[in-house]
């Protein structure tokens, strides 16, 4: 990239602007070839002497009615293109103004003009690859600052790989005067509006119209060549270009694309539709959202914004689904790690809200006949199993399902019956009850569909079957369900549904059992069952992948309970063996990714769970796992497309929508995220770990007596870890340290081997003045700490908890260890920042302290959170610390 406050001098050149430049030497560029000629200048291939490297020049040539203005314009624009730096983009290397020309030094690209592909209808995988690309290049250019204005086809190279590169950025528009395009093209290049360029045959009816243009008319551009490489023609078309733009103008939409040569999917058209609307404030608002739809869809989903969903056919029953993001733990590694919380959405666009017809299921937990362990661990795996398969059809039918242990997590009863607040908090209008019973050799199930507000029964059958027959009970259901909400499957949903992974039936029986344990894993014993059960399916059917998969989590989530290091072997031995054996589906491949993330090989779970989600693009578990994995790696984009892609997927799904929201909080959009949980509230009143997580989002921005208030309502509707240490540090943070010990107490009576619950409670200790009682809290969080560290030694939120563990004990060299390799592997978190900082300032080293608290600030740390933290006790008449809190909270 050139520095342009000390451009290179080129030797004196003659005036070249009437001949050709072939052969002739430019500075240190030798002129090598002549690519092509349009109304915007010439372009050559040339040699750079200097780099020993082959690059083009476009010489833009100084023209008769170009004004010094002009010329100073063009090398502004040009200087402004060279700062973008993508992948998809041609980049500016060097800008020349010599003898009244400018020549732009670029990047040589192999390869031909997307205009060459066009005719023949394109397959849709090599679409998605392009057009991706395409949007891609777009919004990082439109994030700089910098519209195209000429986005056609002729612009678009298509290299080896299909490796996309968009040329002529920043400079085409800026062209005045008006001349015929290069040959390639029948289409004409002209200046519309005192200086707008560009080729008329694909300028948005605003441009057109001589207004400025915005984003939103690259995007209008984009469309039309998207239709072009699926439908083989214009969708203006018309014998000239005056017809083509009189087209465009006019207030018809364009005609919907289809092919002769193959079928065009409802969703890909509805994308592109969306991009060519004639309204600007009716078309995608940005790049981004264009990527996004086409990587949903590409990846089997649903794109977010562009496609009309249909009538629902289940008109029978009242609906009162509700859009609903119920929180997950999200630690909050600074400050000790005093927060746990979740949500917010950001810039790009708000999550939809969910169509009110739209059916939610939950599928409760079933109901067993006895105390027979092992039908109980049936029942539970035969719940499961119906939830998943039903929740396969949401990629081509509106319809979420809430699982069971969804149900259960929500469920404030410890009774077994779900209550209507658990159902309410879920946003549930639906409800699958299964009964399970045993007599002799005879399963009997009964499956209830119904109206989660009334109980009013939808359908409902009773199934008999041999207990050597598990298949068709599961199946009946499967279908039952299926038929009451009038859903017409195609033949591939026909055979996934009745797709069980063994011809042997006792197997699967031993399978469904094992599933059932591992759908309750709170109880240690359940996970010995569970191995001990798909051994058995296993001895049974030894190429059965699936039970493969499921021991491989069962081993996994033994050695989190006992820390037992054989276990992580024997956990990827049956994985790789699931995957080897080729009949698992995704099933394996989420088995190795949850091994991997476990152990800190981020790389390898990124892998994984991309392959799961190409297996089954419906599965909840690989999205998250995949961007948690992303931003384990800080790969924040990639973690941000993961979620929305999510969502684009199933855009009802209450998980897809409160990871994007755990995700956007991490960001330090503290009032959005108060906005949001705002909002969860309205919608599901009696959500209890809504209010934990409106709470601790109001700790974030110092609100103490609004966090108070909704924890302890949260508290109400059901007692939780997370609930009570949020409420410990809302009272922590305004310095009741007492009554933050006494509610950290409260939570570590849930787990008692949360390393951060230990840290929260020693802070609370320390600063009310028990010293010896912090210490030893101290110790035993370090303990737990060191545990984790020797499973997984790339966690830098586990190093950061360490070195402040180390410092506060006196311990520098081990504090300062740790908070090297912490940040290290940080890549600049904000969390672990500040508890850089923190550690520091424990260790005495004020002036580094300052130093780490500044860069935390500038990554988005809470300034809130700074101002009322005993942590800085000691420096608060520190004229640098107050100037730096004082400018973060102005910011």
């Amino acid at each position: 990239m050139s520095d342009f406050s000390n451009q290179v001098k080129t030797p004196p050149v003659q005036h070249y602007s009437q001949e050709d430049l072939t052969g002739k030497t430019v500075g240190r560029f030798r002129i090598e070839e002549r690519l092509g000629a349009g109304g915007m200048g010439e372009v050559y291939q040339a040699f750079d002497s200097r780099l020993q490297r082959t690059v083009a020049i476009k010489r833009m040539s100084w023209r008769q009615g170009l004004t010094p203005a002009d010329h100073a314009l063009f090398l502004r624009e040009g200087q402004r293109a060279s700062a973008l730096n993508h992948a998809n983009i041609a980049s500016i290397y060097d800008v020349i103004d010599e003898n009244d020309e400018i020549l732009l030094v670029m990047e040589f690209v192999p390869g031909s003009s997307l205009r060459k592909l066009i005719g023949d209808p394109m397959p849709l995988d090599r679409f998605f690859r392009i057009a991706i690309q395409c949007a891609n290049a777009l919004a990082a250019a439109h994030q700089s600052g910098i519209l195209h204005g000429d986005v056609k086809p002729e612009n678009i190279m298509i290299g080896p790989g299909d490796q996309v590169k968009l040329l002529d950025f920043g400079v085409a528009r800026r062209l005045p005067g008006s001349s015929t395009e290069a040959p390639t093209s029948s289409l004409v290049t002209m200046s519309i509006s005192g200086g707008i360029s560009g080729t008329p045959a694909y300028m948005a009816p605003e441009v057109l119209k001589g207004e400025m243009p915005d984003a939103r008319a690259d995007i209008f551009a984009l469309g039309i060549v998207l239709y072009e490489m699926l439908g083989g023609r214009h969708p203006f078309h018309g014998s000239n270009v005056t017809v083509i733009t009189a087209h465009i103008l006019d207030e018809r939409e364009a005609a919907r694309i289809h092919s002769t040569e193959h079928k065009i999917p409802p969703r890909v058209a509805a994308i592109i539709a969306h991009a060519l609307r004639k309204d600007p404030a009716r078309r995608y608002a940005s790049a981004n959202d264009l990527r996004h739809d086409l990587e949903a869809v590409s990846h089997g989903g649903r794109p977010t914004r562009s496609l009309q969903r249909p009538a629902p056919r289940w008109w029978l029953w009242p609906a009162i689904a509700v859009p609903i993001v119920i929180a997950i733990a999200l630690l909050f590694p600074s400050l000790r790690t005093h927060l746990e919380t979740v949500l917010k959405p950001r810039h790009e666009a708000p999550v939809a809200a969910v169509p009110v017809q739209t059916p939610r299921l939950a599928v409760l937990p079933p109901q067993v006949a006895g105390t027979n362990p092992e039908l109980r661990a049936f029942a539970d795996g035969l719940s499961a199993t119906v939830a998943a398969k039903l929740s396969s059809l949401s990629e081509n039918h509106d319809i979420e399902i809430i699982n069971t242990a969804q149900v259960t997590r929500a469920n404030p009863s410890s009774s077994g019956s779900t209550s209507d607040q658990a159902l309410k908090s879920l946003g549930a209008n639906l409800t699958l009850q299964l009964t399970v019973q045993r007599s002799g050799d005879m399963n009997r199930a009964t499956y209830k569909l119904a109206n989660a507000k009334t109980g009013q029964s939808i359908a409902e059958r009773t199934l008999t079957a041999p207990r050597s027959d598990p298949f068709s009970i599961e199946d009946e259901i499967a279908d039952g369900v299926v038929t009451a909400l009038q859903f017409d499957l195609r033949p591939e949903e026909k055979t996934a549904l009745a797709t069980h992974g063994t011809t042997e039936p006792a197997a699967y029986d031993y399978f469904l059992q094992g599933r059932g344990y591992l759908s309750d894993i709170s109880r240690p014993e359940h996970i010995a069952d569970a191995i001990t059960v798909l051994d058995r399916a296993l001895a049974l059917d030894p190429n059965y992948g699936r039970a493969f998969a499921a021991r491989g989590e069962a081993y996994w989530r033994d050695y989190e309970v006992t820390k037992q290091r054989n276990r992580v072997d024997q956990a990827n031995q049956n994985c790789n063996k699931a995957i080897s054996l080729g009949n698992a589906g995704s099933e394996g491949h989420l088995c190795l990714g949850l091994v991997a993330a476990g152990t800190g090989d981020y790389q390898q779970a990124v892998s994984e769970y991309q392959k799961a989600i190409e297996l089954d693009p419906t599965g909840d578990e690989a999205y998250v796992g995949l961007a948690r994995a992303y931003t384990r790696l800080n790969k924040l984009s990639d973690a941000e497309r993961v979620y929305r892609q999510a969502i684009a997927q199933k855009p009802n799904s209450l998980r897809a929508v409160e990871n994007l929201g755990a995700f956007y909080l991490q960001q330090a959009e503290y009032a959005k995220a108060t906005s949001l949980f705002q909002k969860a509230i309205r919608l599901a009143p009696e959500s209890y770990l809504d209010y934990s997580n409106l709470g601790a989002s109001y700790v974030y921005v110092g609100n103490y007596p609004q966090a108070i208030s909704a924890l302890e309502q949260s508290l109400k509707l059901r007692p939780t870890a997370g609930a009570y240490s949020n409420l410990g540090t809302a009272y922590y943070q305004s310095r009741h340290f007492a009554d933050a010990a006494r509610n950290y107490q409260e939570a570590l009576k849930f787990d008692d081997r949360d390393s951060d619950l230990w840290g929260n409670l020693a802070d609370a200790y320390l600063y009310s003045g028990q010293k010896p009682q912090a210490m030893d809290a101290f110790k035993r969080q370090l303990a737990l700490i060191n545990q984790q560290l020797q499973v997984n030694p790339n966690d830098a939120e586990r190093h950061g908890d360490a070195a402040a563990c180390y410092a506060i004990l006196g311990d520098r060299q081990n504090a300062l260890s740790h908070l090297s390799r912490s940040l290290e592997l940080g890549h600049g978190d904000k969390d672990l920042l500040f508890n850089a900082s923190v550690v520091y300032n424990d260790l005495g080293e004020t002036g580094v302290a300052l130093e780490w608290l500044q860069k935390a600030f500038t990554a988005g740390y809470s300034a809130s959170v700074v101002r009322d933290s005993p942590d800085f006790d000691n420096l608060r008449n520190n004229p640098r610390f107050q100037e730096l809190l004082a400018h973060a909270q102005v910011k």
